[in-house]
């Protein structure tokens, strides 16, 4: 499973790094390095494969450019710092025409360039079957100030800074839907759904949005140490900070943030809003932790950013598990959010 790969490769980059200019390396959002004082430098990278990471049957080259910006721009987010640059790797198949790699390259520059950041090298070479595309962003964090996944605390709350499980709504109508458009002509997109409603949830999977600013603005106040992007989940993401901060947590079902949007799509789905949310991944989204004295101020940080409330979601406990409370009990859904098979 991708789980055990990152750990086998995590145990042998940690036996070979000696450089005390590592600060935070493999199994957070991004590296952190000291090339300074004053001065650390975030390092992140994804891989997005066609057929597992997209589908070009419903991914437009423009859009795909611009998820494959956003992924990279989410990390930087979670751990608060500021992207700069940009190095972009292609394994290109055949039949690829230039006509798909000018519109793939606007979308990816346009994405870049809502944060600042400069596409500033990169490298291609042939794919006998599938096209490849990574992305590694260099940026910038005050000493001191980055955000990890590392320092949750017990009786920290869980906030998380917008509506779960759209993203993974809008994949499974894309699926469902192959002949791209067919959904949404009309009035009314599909099964009495309206075209607004396809829309909005197609477009979280399609152009999500990093939480960049909100990220750097938790950061800067000091008052929050624990984040990370929402990719995979709730249930997996935040197993990911139990680990590294050797804490539990529950979250709780009836305060979880599910859209008026997403009710009513499941139905048609045949998965459960809940489910979706805890478990669907590429939200993008950001969760941190802030201790209850805190929680007011930075409520107040996030409103600013958000234009509405962050959400509350649940509480770090004693222990090392995810628990999701509801109505009917407790159930561990530990690390039981999206899995990249390979």
């Amino acid at each position: 499973m991708e789980r055990d790969l990152i750990a086998k490769i995590q145990r042998l980059a940690g036996a070979q790094i000696k450089d005390p200019s590592v600060l935070v390396g493999i199994g957070d959002d991004c590296a952190v390095v000291a090339p300074s004082p004053d001065r650390h430098l975030i390092i992140t990278t994804d891989t997005l494969v066609e057929s597992i990471h997209f589908d070009l049957d419903y991914f437009d080259p423009w859009h795909l450019g611009r998820k494959t910006a956003a992924v990279n721009l989410s990390d930087a987010g979670a751990m608060g710092g500021n992207p700069r640059w940009a190095f972009l790797n292609l394994a290109v198949r055949p039949g690829m025409t230039d006509r798909f790699w000018d519109s793939f390259s606007k979308g990816l520059i346009s994405r870049l360039s809502e944060y600042g950041v400069s596409l500033v090298g990169g490298d291609t070479v042939s794919a006998p079957d599938r096209l490849s595309l990574s992305l590694t962003l260099i940026g910038e964090v005050k000493k001191g100030k980055w955000l990890s996944r590392g320092h949750a605390q017990p009786d920290d709350l869980i906030y998380c800074s917008g509506n779960l499980g759209e993203a993974a709504a809008g994949l499974e109508l894309l699926r469902k839907y192959k002949e791209k458009r067919s959904p949404f002509k009309g009035q009314k997109g599909a099964h009495g759904i309206s075209r607004a409603v396809l829309k909005r949830l197609v477009s979280k999977h399609l152009d999500p949005e990093p939480r960049v600013t909100l990220g750097q603005a938790l950061a800067a106040k000091g008052m929050v140490q624990t984040a990370i992007d929402v990719s995979d989940g709730i249930a997996t993401d935040l197993a990911h900070v139990c680990k590294n901060s050797k804490v539990g947590a529950e979250v709780w079902a009836r305060e979880m943030p599910v859209s008026r949007a997403l009710k009513k799509t499941s139905g048609i789905l045949g998965i459960l809003p809940l489910d979706l949310a805890l478990t669907g991944g590429e939200d993008f989204e950001l969760l941190w932790t802030v201790s209850e004295k805190n929680e007011s101020e930075v409520q107040k940080i996030a409103a600013k950013i958000l234009g509405y409330r962050p959400f509350r979601i649940g509480k770090i406990v004693q222990g090392d598990r995810v628990i999701l409370k509801t109505s009917q009990g407790a159930k561990d859904i530990t690390y039981q959010g999206y899995e990249h098979y390979i």
